[in-house]
């Protein structure tokens, strides 16, 4: 009556301990881990000044504090600097340390918009990563660019393959235009940021991606 008892038992290396390698993966996968690209617009006119402070080092101020906030909510941050092209580009990593990087080097740039090649971008960097959100959160200062009506038939690609895509625009004219990309928008009304809110209301997205994520 005994013979059928196993006489050896195996394990996948997530349910031995110590855990096994592929603990990691299987937290991404089913736990409530994501990731986020961050699009931060470098162009020309985001030089403008006001109160000893550039639209620029206000964008950046905010964007530390979005890296900051998706870290400690379990989200892999990357950053992509656009204007009239892709100007500078980080992939997603888990502590945040490249995208921190590279957003203690966003000056200089000049140059118009055209939102296209970073979404794109964006898009090719979280289409296959593993994790249970990705998002794509896009800040202008001005409009899409030369080719709207595709960067539009763009962004429904993207939200088609479960990429989120979440926008803010500095004044109202340019949040209006960003709106036109996002995937979501529960308010039904464009995000628009002001000189003097403009770090707090980039942080902001940081907010508004986990909240919509808990809602999902």
């Amino acid at each position: 009556m005994t013979g059928w008892i196993k006489k050896s038992f195996a394990a996948e290396g997530v349910t031995e301990w110590k855990p096994g390698h592929n603990l990691e993966l299987l937290e991404k996968r089913f736990g409530n881990s994501g990731a986020v690209v961050l699009m931060l617009d470098v162009s020309g006119s985001m030089r403008m000044k006001s109160a000893g402070r550039t639209n620029l080092e206000r964008a950046v101020s905010g964007c530390e504090r979005f890296i900051e906030e998706a870290i400690a909510g379990d989200y892999d941050v990357g950053l992509i600097l656009w204007n009239q092209a892709v100007a500078a580009q980080v992939s997603p990593t888990g502590d945040g340390r490249a995208a921190r990087k590279l957003l203690s080097r966003a000056s200089g740039y000049t140059g118009g918009n055209d939102v296209v090649p970073g979404l794109e971008l964006a898009e090719s960097m979280l289409f296959d990563l593993d994790v249970k959100d990705r998002v794509i959160a896009v800040f202008g200062d001005g409009d899409l660019g030369p080719h709207a009506a595709h960067a539009r038939t763009l962004s429904g690609r993207v939200g088609s393959r479960g990429i989120r895509i979440l926008t803010l625009g500095l004044g109202d004219t340019s949040a209006a235009e960003m709106a036109g990309i996002e995937t979501e928008n529960a308010s039904g009304s464009p995000h628009a940021a002001t000189t003097e809110t403009l770090s707090d209301d980039i942080h902001g997205l940081a907010r508004r991606m986990t909240a919509r994520r808990s809602r999902r």
